[in-house]
């Protein structure tokens, strides 16, 4: 009887081990392209469905933004704060044909002020000093704002200026500049309805030294003192006289 010769060959993997920590660093390349990959996506949409850069332009909210500052603009957050920076349009007309999914229009123009008043409030002002009149302060609260400089207060208070009250409509806004001698806002216009807002200032990214993120600023109220109450009672005789 013959036999024949049976030659038996292992599987390349017995006779070759594996390059373990060739296949982690392949597996990691990967995922380091995927998650990068994966990053651009998500910053084209949040930059396309949320974020908007805007520049600052004028002196009306010096000197805590000026000429050349380079904002985002968060316009899919729909709360809004006293105290929060917010870019507005200027014209009603084309706030009110806009919507979230239209296209960012850099002809438009955009006024960039801070929520002093809230929706069924009302305000007042004399001087340097705006009177909050709404459910906790029924008689009215002077708003202590950190971010006014002492250029403005000092201007403010020697023009002797008086806005008369108002009550603010509901969904209407009362905004300023925080350079309030040199500010167009709701003191000439009146409130802002709230499909005029383009959105709020979350990131000041540019100058990079300047650069933060936005925080609303702690406020307080103060009881109205008598030589304040004094000038308002003044101003409006003054006013009711002039009417």
């Amino acid at each position: 009887m013959q036999y024949l010769p049976i030659h038996y060959q292992q599987p390349k993997s017995a006779l070759q081990p594996q390059n373990k920590p060739g296949l982690i660093l392949k597996l990691l390349w990967e995922g380091f392209w995927f998650v990068f990959w994966m990053l651009i996506l998500v910053l084209i949409l949040l930059r396309i469905f949320v974020f908007q850069q805007v520049k600052v332009n004028g002196q009306s909210m010096d000197p805590n933004y000026h000429d050349g500052q380079m904002l985002l603009i968060n316009r899919n957050d729909q709360e809004i704060s006293r105290g929060q920076v917010v870019a507005v349009y200027a014209r009603k007309d084309v706030a009110a044909k806009a919507n979230y999914f239209t296209p960012f229009d850099p002809t438009n123009i955009f006024f960039l002020k801070r929520v002093i008043g809230l929706p069924g409030e009302s305000i007042e002002m004399i001087g340097s000093k705006v009177i909050i009149y709404n459910q906790d302060f029924p008689e009215g609260a002077i708003l202590v704002e950190p971010y006014l400089s002492q250029k403005v207060i000092q201007e403010m208070e020697e023009s002797n200026f008086y806005f008369p009250k108002v009550t603010i409509e509901p969904d209407n806004y009362f905004l300023m500049g925080d350079n309030r001698k040199y500010s167009r806002d709701s003191r000439e216009v009146g409130t802002f309805p709230k499909y005029t807002f383009f959105g709020k200032e979350a990131l000041r990214y540019w100058p990079l030294e300047e650069s933060r993120v936005f925080q609303i600023p702690n406020y307080s109220f103060v009881k109205i003192d008598p030589e304040t109450q004094n000038r308002l009672i003044q101003a409006r005789l003054k006013f009711s006289n002039g009417l």
